[in-house]
């Protein structure tokens, strides 16, 4: 007689396969460390990899020597960076938290702040966060805390330096070794894919460097020109904050403009007119470079993968939010067009096409 339901051998297989999916989903919750660490040593890997292969090539050096090379240059580099910037943003912290109190009268001078703070306390209880929060960043125990840090993050530094290294080291022969398991057009496939998450990448970790640097750089220029205090901590925060997607250059530019206008309302509206310049040749500039080697993305699907990586993996989510929608973006245009049956790269935009018809 037919059985009416399944079998007890059907049971048990999807048991097992719900099971052995559920394990998977655990171990990478248990293990969302170590693959956080592995995303930041690929990117690092595939950031540092054109001045690897420049010494390779060039100077006829083995690869891991010039990985070693591009990794006491980097060393120097914030070594130096730190030996020149860090004392004077302590300096400033510090007098700037020693300056809350008098920013906190001169503003509760104004008759809505004095409203508001009849109502809610608002004076008080903004000076007493700015206060917290700036003697956190620059008081006496600074060093310690810094030092701590360093202790407890050092495993994970060891541990992203070592992984970038391999990746970077054995990159290209997994690369070269899988190209040669692939023949026709899965090959030509494999290695568009390849070379189009490469590009999304590199384009992406340069194009954050350059937005970063120039605009605290100009920042700094800015404040400084017009006499505004604490400029090489403001345009810290501005650099900073440039990092998010979108909103970043306006969420760094509220500290400054907020400072500017105790100096004067002209000082102000000078802060205000800055950043709207800036925002232009941010917008109109570096943004069409960096789409130039990256993938182009919608704006709300931008802003949709930052929400998201934010909620999973904080501020780090937001920073590979969107070169991980790039890579998604191209992997899914990739199989569109072979579940199309289309010809290799039927159907995709060059990045170099979008981003100059868009």
């Amino acid at each position: 007689m037919p059985s009416d339901g399944p079998s007890t051998r059907a049971i048990l297989r999807v048991v097992a396969v719900l099971g052995g999916v559920a394990l998977v989903i655990w171990l990478l919750w248990v293990s969302r460390g170590v693959l956080t660490w592995l995303a930041i040593a690929a990117f690092l890997a595939v950031a540092i990899n054109p001045l690897v292969s420049v010494l390779h090539r060039r100077l006829r050096l083995r690869r891991a020597g010039a990985i070693l090379v591009v990794y006491l240059l980097l060393t120097a580099v914030v070594a130096g960076a730190a030996l020149v910037f860090v004392p004077p943003l302590i300096d400033a912290g510090q007098q700037a938290a020693d300056e809350v109190p008098a920013y906190a009268d001169r503003l509760s001078q104004s008759s809505l702040v004095q409203d508001l703070d009849r109502e809610y306390g608002v004076l008080n209880r903004l000076e007493t966060e700015a206060t917290s929060a700036l003697e956190g960043i620059a008081g006496p125990d600074t060093a310690f805390e810094l030092a701590s840090r360093v202790v407890n993050g050092l495993l994970a530094l060891i541990s992203i330096a070592v992984i970038c290294f391999l990746l970077s080291l054995y990159g290209p022969r997994v690369r070269a070794w899988t190209l040669s398991h692939a023949e026709g057009e899965r090959h030509e496939r494999i290695e568009r894919v390849c070379d189009r998450i490469y590009r999304v990448i590199s384009g992406y970790v340069v194009g954050i460097f350059l937005v970063v640097l120039t605009g605290g750089f100009a920042a700094w220029v800015f404040l400084t020109l017009v006499g505004v205090p604490f400029a090489l901590l403001l345009a810290l925060w501005a650099a900073l904050a440039s990092l998010v997607p979108l909103v970043g250059a306006t969420i760094g530019g509220v500290p400054y403009i907020a400072v500017a206008f105790f100096q004067s309302w002209q000082v102000g509206v000078a802060a205000i007119a800055f950043l709207l310049i800036y925002q232009q040749i941010e917008n109109n500039v570096f943004q069409p470079v960096i789409h130039r080697f990256t993938v182009q993305l919608n704006p709300l699907w931008i802003i949709l993968a930052v929400l998201i990586g934010a909620n999973v993996l904080g501020v780090l989510g937001a920073l590979l939010a969107i070169p991980a929608a790039g890579i998604a973006q191209v992997l899914i245009q990739e199989w569109w067009s072979m579940r199309r049956g289309g010809a290799p790269g039927d159907g995709l935009v060059p990045a170099e096409e979008a981003s100059a018809g868009g």
